[in-house]
């Protein structure tokens, strides 16, 4: 249901962008800080978030032994939602300093090794545990979902280096990666569901009885 609803909104909003831009010339839609890049933002803000929630240690209450490898996991799709965030944000336009530094300048690298290197500290400690999963959960329906986004993304950005030019390739861009966001949307929406199926699937006993009992309560 959540799925189905994240697909109808980003193919109104695609169908809609189209038709103003292509027909009605409303080529400012896809300018910097313009509606297109908004709704990217808004969407990155709403995965993260959502991505954030399911590192908290309630989301995986059945599964204390594992703990510490998903909510790393969560942890970094969260990061990585963050990264994309700083990078979207066009903020040449306020004069600020300082904020200029941190989102388009050196500072960019310096806050990106302050989110990262702790997350990836952590995944060198948990990297038998985190290594497994991911392996298990290599064709569940978030890795699907979050192949599909990156293919979107890296699809823009062949129009934002400009690789590809054609008449309203700067739309493109932006339009591909909106739907890239909005298929993290339904792959963090997945998540959990996906990574207790794969942890449950080497549970045994009474563990076992609580994983699927917490997968019964799981819909997407």
């Amino acid at each position: 249901m959540q799925r189905g609803l994240v697909m109808s909104v980003m193919l109104a909003l695609s169908v809609g962008f189209a038709l103003q831009v292509m027909v009605y010339e409303h080529a400012y839609l896809y300018g910097e800080n313009q509606l297109m890049e908004h709704i990217q933002l808004a969407i990155l803000f709403i995965v993260a978030a959502v991505f954030f929630l399911k590192s908290s240690k309630k989301a995986w209450q059945p599964l204390a032994s594992v703990i510490p490898a998903l909510r790393l996991l969560a942890l970094m799709a969260a990061a990585l939602c963050f990264s994309f965030i700083v990078r979207e944000m066009s903020v040449k336009t306020t004069q600020i300093e300082w904020l200029i530094f941190i989102v388009d300048g050196q500072g960019f690298k310096l806050l990106m090794l302050l989110v990262w290197l702790p997350l990836l500290i952590m995944a060198y400690q948990h990297r038998a545990q985190y290594i497994s999963i991911v392996k298990q959960g290599l064709f569940s329906a978030t890795s699907l979902y979050l192949a599909a986004a990156a293919t979107l993304l890296l699809g823009g950005g062949l129009f934002d280096k400009e690789i590809i030019v054609v008449e309203y390739f700067r739309f493109y861009e932006e339009l591909l990666e909106m739907n890239g966001y909005g298929l993290m949307l339904i792959a963090a929406l997945h998540f959990q569901r996906d990574m207790l199926r794969v942890v449950c699937n080497q549970c045994q006993g009474e563990v076992d009885v609580k994983c699927y009992e917490v997968l019964n309560l799981q819909r997407v």
